[in-house]
């Protein structure tokens, strides 16, 4: 092997291993999320459940927000592909992908909303949030209300919003402890009954 491959072999390999560090820090750092507050995890934490440097997080990432940036990206993209398999003809088949979404991701979700107002860094995060689930929301049961009058319409797809925001899986799965089975089952009522002329 010449000069010239070896060291774009080199150059391979560092990207790749560049990459492979980026990718452990955000998964790191969404491991924390599932367990912490936003506020209570420092870059020393995420440094060592990547098992890598503060130095190297602070290199690759930066400030903790930046960090929170590229993870918000990684798990829209992740709910962007899980609620793209929604049926768009079947409530109770959208429903269930979106309890599946936030089995998994909602408490952290929760944790997040519960800074809100507190801590900057994190508006963003949920502000795209909210637009990806509005965007969810119209795109899954938007065809469902086309007979309604646009004023109609508007109300209704509001409603929806309410009935299937991560604060109403909360109140069944948290506050009144019903069963997976049973919070599809209330959250499909409610959202057909809102289909209904």
């Amino acid at each position: 092997m010449d000069d010239q491959h070896k060291r774009a072999y080199r150059q391979v390999a560092r990207a790749a291993a560049t990459q492979d560090t980026e990718n452990a820090i955000v998964i790191a750092f969404r491991e924390l999320l599932n367990d912490r507050f936003y506020d209570e995890i420092t870059l020393d934490d995420v440094a060592a459940a990547a098992n890598t440097t503060r130095q190297t997080v602070i290199r690759r990432f930066g400030a903790k927000a930046s960090l929170l940036a590229a993870f918000t990206q990684r798990i829209g993209d992740e709910i962007e592909t899980l609620r793209a398999s929604s049926p768009t003809d079947d409530v109770a088949g959208a429903v269930a992908v979106l309890v599946a979404d936030y089995e998994a991701t909602g408490d952290m979700v929760m944790r997040l909303l519960a800074l809100e107002g507190r801590i900057p860094d994190i508006e963003p995060t949920l502000e795209i949030g909210r637009a990806g689930h509005r965007r969810w929301v119209e795109t899954t049961f938007g065809p469902g209300l086309k007979s309604f009058g646009r004023a109609e319409r508007a109300d209704r797809l509001a409603q929806i919003l309410v009935a299937t925001d991560v604060w109403s899986w909360f109140l069944l799965r948290r506050t009144q402890k019903k069963s997976v089975a049973e919070t599809k089952r209330l959250m499909t009522e409610m959202i057909s009954r809102l289909l209904q002329d």
